[in-house]
């Protein structure tokens, strides 16, 4: 098979594309779902009541530029109470759950492992078809 070259119909090209878009789509759709989700159901669990700029637990300097920018209306009292509490140092801002981390891993090493064999295979054909089979004198 040294002289033959496999191809790829235009069909088969556009499914292929149509393919990764609809994945492409779906994993943006999907991600954005969960993240609002969640964050609404934090919005919801943690109805707190937004507290006047000189009682956030945050230095002089942070209330004085938190005042200025309420006063000029780049933010208002709700949005600086939701940064402060976004900002505040804890134990669990990034949690890491082991099962989702491992699935993760799992997808890559399965995709990459994927995209190696074709690849792999690919550029083997194409030096077959440049120089001949290895072995052959």
């Amino acid at each position: 098979m040294s002289g033959a070259r496999v191809r790829q119909s235009g069909r088969s090209q556009f499914a292929d594309i149509a393919l990764l878009l609809v994945l492409l789509f779906v994993t943006l759709f999907a991600t954005t779902w969960i993240v609002e989700r969640t964050t609404a159901e934090d919005a919801g669990s943690s109805a707190r009541q937004t507290r006047q700029i000189h009682e956030l637990p945050i230095s002089a300097d942070e209330k004085r530029q938190y005042r200025s920018m309420v006063h000029e209306g780049l933010v208002d009292k709700k949005t600086a109470n939701q940064q402060v509490a976004d900002n505040a140092p804890s134990e669990d801002k990034y949690p890491i759950e082991p099962l989702t981390l491992l699935a993760t891993v799992l997808l890559l090493v399965g995709y990459l492992a994927f995209v190696y064999r074709v690849s792999f295979k690919e550029y083997r054909e194409v030096i077959d078809h440049k120089f001949g089979k290895r072995g052959v004198g």
